[in-house]
C-alpha cells in the first residue's frame, strides 16, 4: 500500500528534527537536514558549489512506499543518481531503478505520479540553464545539436533520459562521498567532480543515440545475441571466451558478432574487455581496497607488470597510488 501526497503535502512531511547552514570561501554554502518522524528518517545535504549550481547527497527511509502528485511544472536540468531505491513514474520510459541515472533538461515537466521506494539514497545535480551555458561558455544560437533537447523553453515538454551507471561514474559518486576537503579546495573538489559526472551523462546520451542509429541497421535478434555476448565478457574477465568461442556461445557467425559488436558499442570485443577489465580494477582498488595483485587476477591479468601498465596508461595515476586513494 502506497501513501500518495501532493508536492505540497510531501515538502511537509520532510520536516527536519535537526538542521545546521554554513557558509565556506567564496561563499560556498552547505547545509544539511536530518528527519526522524513517523513518516521517514535519514538526511539531506545541500551544497551551493556556485551560483545555479547545486549539488544534493540524500538518503533517506520511508515508513512506507510513497507517491507523489506531480503538477505540471517547469523544470531545470538535473541529474539524478540512484545508488539505492527505485522511482517509478507514470510517464513512458521515465522510471528509474538502483544503478542507474536520470537526466532531465529544461522546459515544463509533465503532470505526472512518481513512486519512491521506501529505502533511498540518491545524488542529485541542479544546475541552471545559465549556469551551464556560462560554464560551457556557448550562446542560445551556438547550441550543438546534441545539447539543444537540454535547453528548451518553458513551454516545450523537457528531455528526460535513463541510462546505466557506469563505473565511471561510480568511482567519481565514491569520490564525491568521501570528499576529503574542506572550505574552499571542497568546493573546487567537488566541483571538478559535479562537472565530470556531467561530462560522463552527456557522453553516454551521444553514445546511446550513435548506437540506436547503427543498431538500425541490425535485426532484433542479431542486436539480442550481440549484448548477450557482452554480458558473457563482463561475466568472464578472469578468463574471456576467444572471438569464435563467444560467437558460438552467442548463436551467431563470427563475422556477425565482430561486425554487429562495434555497430552496437562502437568499439571491438578487444577494446570493450580492455576498458571494461581497466574500470572494474580502479572501481576495486578505490572501493574495496583489495591488493593489487588481487584485483590483477579479479579482471583477468596473470602478469602484475602488464597490468600496471596498463592501467597507469589508462588512467594516468599507477595501480598503488589508485590504492592510496589518488585521484
Amino acid at each position: 500500500m502506497s501513501m500518495k501526497v501532493s508536492l505540497e503535502d510531501y515538502s511537509n512531511l520532510l520536516q527536519p528534527v535537526a538542521s545546521s547552514q554554513t557558509v565556506n570561501l567564496k561563499g560556498c554554502c552547505e547545509s544539511f537536514s536530518q528527519y526522524l518522524n513517523e513518516y521517514a528518517e535519514g538526511y539531506l545535504q545541500d551544497i551551493e558549489l556556485r551560483t545555479g549550481l547545486v549539488l544534493t547527497i540524500s538518503e533517506y527511509q520511508w515508513r512506507e512506499p510513497v507517491t507523489v502528485e506531480l503538477p505540471e511544472r517547469e523544470h531545470c536540468l538535473q541529474l539524478s543518481f540512484f545508488l539505492a531505491g527505485n522511482l517509478n513514474c507514470s510517464l513512458e520510459n521515465c522510471s528509474v531503478r538502483v544503478g542507474e541515472t536520470a537526466l532531465s533538461g529544461c522546459g515544463m515537466a509533465a503532470q505526472a505520479s512518481v513512486q519512491y521506494s521506501q529505502a533511498m539514497k540518491t545524488i542529485d545535480i541542479h544546475i541552471e540553464a545559465d549556469s551551464l551555458k556560462a560554464f560551457l561558455d556557448i550562446q542560445d544560437n551556438a547550441i550543438t545539436p546534441e545539447l539543444k533537447r537540454l535547453f528548451r523553453k518553458f513551454d516545450q515538454e523537457n528531455y528526460v533520459g535513463v541510462g546505466k551507471i557506469t563505473t565511471q561514474m561510480q568511482v567519481v559518486l565514491q569520490q564525491i562521498i568521501q570528499c576529503p576537503f574542506e572550505g574552499l579546495f571542497k568546493r573546487i573538489y567537488l566541483e571538478s567532480k559535479v562537472m565530470e559526472l556531467i561530462a560522463l551523462r552527456l557522453q553516454q546520451d551521444k553514445i546511446e543515440e550513435i548506437s540506436s542509429n547503427h543498431q538500425k541497421t541490425l535485426k532484433r535478434h542479431i542486436i539480442e545475441r550481440i549484448y548477450h555476448a557482452k554480458n558473457i565478457l563482463e561475466r568472464h574477465l578472469d578468463n574471456p571466451p576467444s572471438l569464435s568461442e563467444l560467437a558460438a556461445k552467442v548463436g551467431i557467425s563470427e563475422y556477425q558478432l565482430k561486425v554487429g559488436f562495434q555497430k552496437v558499442f562502437g568499439v571491438s570485443t578487444f577494446q570493450y574487455l580492455h576498458q571494461y577489465r581497466m574500470e572494474q580494477a580502479r572501481l576495486l582498488l578505490y572501493e574495496r581496497g583489495m591488493s593489487i595483485a588481487e584485483v590483477a587476477n579479479a579482471v583477468g591479468y596473470s602478469h602484475l607488470g602488464r597490468f600496471s601498465v596498463n592501467f597507469k596508461r589508462k588512467f594516468g595515476i599507477s595501480p598503488s597510488d589508485c590504492l592510496k586513494g589518488v585521484v
